[in-house]
């Protein structure tokens, strides 16, 4: 094994451990490691691409520039560009799903490429909606229900509400301390 080789599946191990280590869930890494074997698909294609139609060019046209490629893929360049065109179209229109764990104080924590992907934030009001099968799907209120005086009210953090002097009995409460 090479040098590099043997240091990069070092990198790869180590960040399993550290990854594993963390309250990071089975399906945030996987997402993860997902992401970026996907990336680099796509990039490395996109870049195949390129470099075909460069050497192409540069052998007048592409007669003989790789040996046993014309053979092995009859694909114009109007072929590859749209195959191209419908994986990073099919890319961008995907419907993911995500399965969230709840922790025992009813807490869900949102991953990362999921709040990238919908431009979620916190302070959102989201809308639970029951989809009868045991599954829920979520969608982020744009007007809440709740209003002072012609004011939307916003949502404080449960930060703020400590910084503003107030506290949750063990119940769920908010009371102000005097």
């Amino acid at each position: 094994m090479t040098d590099y080789k043997k240091y990069a599946l070092g990198q790869v191990e180590n960040f399993l451990y550290d990854a594993m280590s963390t309250d990071a869930t089975p399906q945030e890494i996987y997402d993860v490691i997902k992401g970026v074997v996907q990336d680099n698909y796509y990039t490395y294609k996109n870049q195949t691409s390129k470099a075909y139609e460069l050497l192409a060019l540069l052998n007048g046209n592409g007669k003989g520039h790789i040996t046993g490629w014309e053979e092995s893929t009859q694909y114009t360049e109007e072929e590859l560009n749209a195959m191209c065109d419908a994986v990073t179209s099919a890319k961008k229109g995907k419907v993911n799903k995500w399965i969230l764990p709840v922790d025992d104080d009813y807490n869900i924590t949102f991953p990362e490429d999921l709040l990238e992907q919908t431009g979620w934030k916190e302070g959102d009001v989201l809308e639970w909606i029951d989809q009868g099968d045991g599954s829920f799907k979520m969608i982020k209120k744009e007007h809440p229900s709740w209003v002072k005086g012609n004011e939307v009210a916003r949502v404080k953090t449960y930060q703020e509400m400590l910084d503003s002097g107030w506290s949750m009995t063990d119940d769920g409460f908010w009371i102000k301390e005097n």
